[in-house]
């Protein structure tokens, strides 16, 4: 046998690597992390159901709550689960235990290591939970609406979430707090049984709008409101990007050490003095410094702002010497989170007569009783405990006059989405809903609950589907 020609060749190992360890979730990345429109984690929680294909409230039932030793919230007939989504469920997003619970059992379960930054965990020390977050959900709608379009995922930024911000950094607008379709028109929990990124939970129907959403009763910011807006949100913004780069979590005793380098500076320790000047009640300073308190955030923001520096920069550097010349101490009275218009007497048959002239014109569209409120210079509570009867009859109107208008939006939609199937049928290319979005007018009203319906109902009579 000649061995001549003979090759040596190397061994190959056929011994199977060891596997990484397996996530019992998808391992699915946050949105925005690091930067000023992160995700909150009520909105991870939703795009995980939906990731996964079941509804957020199946997900949170069988997958999380057993791991938080919680399983009396999913009993039948138990009433716990109904109070934790309408009442619980904003807490995941704030600095309490729950927020705490929920990230870690999440980051178990995916094996991701930064939700905890989908929360306001990282300031549990320095923030108080009382006048943080809103009690239900609020969002752009102009803001859907661009990223649906884009391609973008759909997703409820932690910005949002804050009680302080009320208008949309991008757009200008007023965040929408309820569901615009007249026969719905609910708020919207942070989580809930159904919830779906830009959708409303209790009727499923898309939450966008290429307007902005904007009803009649919501007037145009003011620029005073965008400026302290804009302040705020940076403000915020600039705590959400360093949240995950930060060594440590700032200690409540950095709030102490600033403001009394605060306070020896710019009022050779007279602590009621410094107070009056940032416009705060008599002793508030003394009060937190006394008792090391936390100051309720709304306070917070004004006293740095006033104070001519960012949360950020109060809560983690360095006390520096003060600047009168970039503070606004001049300005404080002008704060528009503070500004109050001076009492005024309620005449009850002046008021009256307003609203009956109101209830009489023929005036179009007709005003929602918010607006009427605004230019009466009231609040819009007081006129219905005075007038109920006159309120009922002026905001059924406008009712009537939303759900017309929601009526024909929504047979114009029917009849530009049934037109785009016919398009594509007369062509012999499936009318998928990805191509009909395409020859819309608006790609992304697609989502909209008439398109789905005319979409579902013209295939199947077309032949498409059985």
């Amino acid at each position: 046998m000649n061995t001549e020609r003979l090759t040596g060749y190397e061994l190959w190992d056929v011994t199977l690597p060891p596997l990484p360890p397996r996530s019992r979730l998808y391992h699915l990345a946050p949105i925005g992390l690091g930067t000023p429109y992160v995700e909150s984690l009520t909105g991870y929680v939703a795009r995980l159901a939906e990731a996964h294909n079941v509804r957020t409230r199946t997900l949170v039932v069988h997958e999380l709550l057993p791991h938080l030793n919680r399983q009396h919230l999913s009993k039948p007939g138990n009433n716990s689960l109904a109070s934790f989504w309408v009442k619980d469920s904003r807490a995941l997003n704030s600095i309490r235990t729950l927020a705490r619970d929920w990230v870690r059992v999440l980051e178990k379960l995916t094996g991701r290591r930064d939700l905890r930054f989908l929360t306001l965990l990282t300031w549990a020390e320095v923030l108080t939970p009382k006048g943080l977050l809103r009690s239900t959900q609020a969002w752009c709608p102009a803001c859907y609406e661009e990223w649906a379009e884009a391609g973008r995922t759909v997703y409820e930024p932690l910005l949002w979430k804050m009680m302080v911000v009320t208008i949309c950094p991008r757009h200008h607008r007023h965040l929408s707090t309820v569901c615009p379709y007249p026969d719905c028109g609910k708020t919207l929990p942070f989580l809930g049984p159904g919830s779906r990124p830009g959708h409303c939970p209790h009727c499923g129907r898309w939450l966008g709008s290429p307007e902005g959403g904007a009803s009649p009763e919501d007037e145009p910011p003011t620029e005073d409101e965008l400026q302290w807006q804009r302040w705020i949100t940076d403000s915020i913004g600039e705590l959400l990007v360093a949240a995950p780069g930060l060594s440590s979590p700032p200690q409540r005793e950095r709030i102490v050490q600033t403001l009394s380098a605060y306070v020896e500076q710019l009022t050779e320790g007279n602590r009621s003095a410094l107070s009056r000047e940032l416009g705060l009640h008599k002793g508030r300073i003394a009060g937190w410094l006394k008792r090391g308190t936390v100051p309720q955030f709304e306070l917070f923001l004004h006293m740095c702002y006033h104070l001519g520096t960012s949360p950020l920069k109060f809560l983690t550097e360095e006390p520096i010497v003060a600047d009168r010349a970039k503070m606004n101490l001049a300005r404080k009275k002008e704060s528009p989170c503070y500004a109050q218009a001076p009492a005024r007497p309620f005449d009850v048959e002046q008021m009256r007569c307003a609203l009956e002239t109101v209830l009489a014109s023929d005036e179009h569209p007709p005003p929602a009783m918010r607006q009427i409120a605004k230019r009466l210079g009231r609040d819009h509570t007081a006129l219905i405990h005075h007038f109920p009867e006159l309120c009922h009859a002026i905001s059924a109107r406008y009712k009537a006059h939303r759900a017309e208008c929601s009526q024909r939006t929504s047979q114009e939609l029917s009849d530009e989405v049934h037109q785009a199937v016919m398009i594509l049928h007369t062509q012999g290319v499936y009318p998928s809903g990805g191509r009909v979005a395409a020859l819309l007018k608006s790609p992304g009203a697609i989502r909209h609950h008439a398109a789905q319906t005319t979409w579902r109902e013209t295939i199947r009579k077309l032949g498409w589907v059985s």
